[in-house]
């Protein structure tokens, strides 16, 4: 996933070209800022290219409410002059009981106003020291990060449609006092990012602003599939900004064609990490990575990595690759090379390879099978579990003597999913261990004097047919 997916408004708070500090959001999603009080605040050197220097008065807003009632993320760099309080609020809500992610004299916190902390850490930070400073909502779980790092965590699952205010307070208002404090690069998005995804925006403590190009490009723009051809590699995935160094064992590469050679000196390739977008990497070559590799689209690996591969979309090691470390495969990706760690397979689709076409010196772990097809539902016989519960893998067998479980491609029984054809037998369906639940099957045939009898928390779609038979009965309480 690009870090620009799910972004909901960045702003790089640099020169707006009139010697003030530019309001516009980077991204086409106009969440621009407005200022409310005065003096507006300055603008100051920045991380990258300039920021915003409050001044205890005037604060920045943005006109619309921003949607943070999912999963969501922060993120912003500060710095604190010397002689300035250390208090600097960066985003609120509209009216008390916002959300704020707040560096202050003695911490980083994200907190709501009238409740406290939700994660914090104690620290004081130094004078003229720039901070990156980072918070996400997973689920209810919240997690604050500085410097790229995980400091803490807490939890929390309020929803925010909120004012987006920097220098502001929870409450809409402005912190007096926040002279010369200084803030750059903010962005938010309505997910989640991930612990790489904030480290690339670290980015060795030198920042990365919209649109979020990091490492280098491979193009073969040459056409000589030649890791060690400066011509093929760029600055930007647009390829219109030409590298002025070949790529070493700090740089993350972004390959977009085929790579065949390296006349850079030997058959190694250095990079931190890799990125195939429906690139080839040949047979012969080593990719020195000290990070996962990550193929996407339909790109295929022939060569050596020494480290781990995770795949996407239909990308492929063939038979000559030889991969170091644990390889994770997802969607329609396959593997027919050598891996050296483990092999996770997930059926995020129902259409993983099983089993694996390859060697595997580690485990093969087949994760998120398709449930089996057809299964019966009886309760009512030996080795059956609990009355009428529809979501008791014991009440499920692999036909109508009830002697054997459904066991689906990669050994597992699981309940019956969108793909299953079910019958019914016994008391039939009443309840479920867990509410709310929703059973949804292909189709549903009831026999005998077996009901469907809903609680008010239980759900069925059937995407074909439901069929009842006998004295069957289908009721729904609520």
């Amino acid at each position: 996933m690009a870090l620009t997916d799910n972004i909901l408004a960045y702003w790089n708070l640099n020169n707006n070209g009139s010697g003030g500090v530019s309001l516009l959001d980077s991204t086409s999603n106009g969440n621009n800022l407005i200022v409310n009080g005065s003096p507006d605040p300055s603008l100051g050197s920045g991380i990258i290219a300039g920021d915003a220097v409050g001044n205890g008065s005037g604060y920045y807003r943005t006109t619309n409410s921003l949607d943070f009632s999912g999963d969501f993320s922060i993120n912003y760099w500060a710095a604190i002059p010397i002689g300035a309080p250390l208090d600097v609020q960066q985003f609120s809500g509209a009216t008390y009981g916002g959300f704020d992610l707040n560096l202050s004299f003695n911490r980083l916190y994200a907190g709501i106003a009238n409740v406290g902390y939700i994660a914090s850490y104690t620290f004081s930070p130094t004078f003229d020291s720039w901070y990156m400073i980072s918070c996400t909502r997973s689920g209810a779980e919240i997690k604050i990060y500085l410097n790229g790092s995980e400091v803490g965590t807490g939890s929390n699952s309020s929803n925010f449609t909120a004012i987006f205010g920097l220098f502001a307070c929870s409450d809409g208002g402005y912190v007096g006092g926040s002279s010369a404090v200084q803030l750059d690069e903010i962005g938010a998005w309505n997910r989640a990012l991930t612990p790489t995804e904030i480290n690339d925006l670290y980015n060795g403590g030198s920042g990365n602003t919209y649109p979020f190009y990091l490492g280098l490009y491979y193009n073969n723009a040459q056409n000589d599939g030649d890791w060690g051809n400066l011509l093929n590699w760029w600055q930007d995935p647009n390829f219109t900004i030409q590298a002025t160094s070949l790529p070493t064992s700090s740089t993350p590469v972004n390959l977009y064609n085929q790579v065949t050679q390296n006349t850079q000196g030997s058959n190694q390739c250095f990079c931190l990490r890799a990125t195939f977008w429906s690139a080839d990497f040949a047979y012969g070559l080593t990719l020195q990575s000290s990070g996962v590799v990550n193929m996407q689209g339909n790109s295929a690996m022939a060569g050596h990595s020494t480290d781990g591969v995770s795949m996407h979309d239909s990308s492929q090691l063939t038979s000559t690759s030889v991969i170091d470390g644990n390889v994770t495969m997802r969607d329609s990706s396959r593997a027919f090379g050598y891996i050296g760690g483990n092999a996770y397979v997930y059926y995020d689709g129902g259409n993983a390879q099983y089993p694996i076409g390859g060697t595997v010196a580690g485990t093969v772990s087949y994760i998120g099978g398709p449930a089996a097809s057809p299964q019966y539902f009886n309760d009512q016989v030996s080795g059956a579990g609990s009355y009428g519960v529809v979501d008791d893998l014991n009440n499920w067998w692999a036909d109508d003597t009830f002697t054997t479980r459904p066991i689906n491609s990669v050994g597992s029984q699981v309940l019956p999913d969108p793909s299953t054809v079910c019958y019914v037998y016994g008391t039939g369906f009443q309840y479920a261990s867990t509410y709310p639940y929703n059973f949804s099957v292909t189709s549903i045939d009831a026999y005998g004097y077996g009901s469907i009898n809903l609680a008010s928390d239980f759900d069925i779609t059937v995407s074909e047919a439901l069929t009842m038979h006998d004295n069957t009965s289908f009721q729904a309480d609520g």
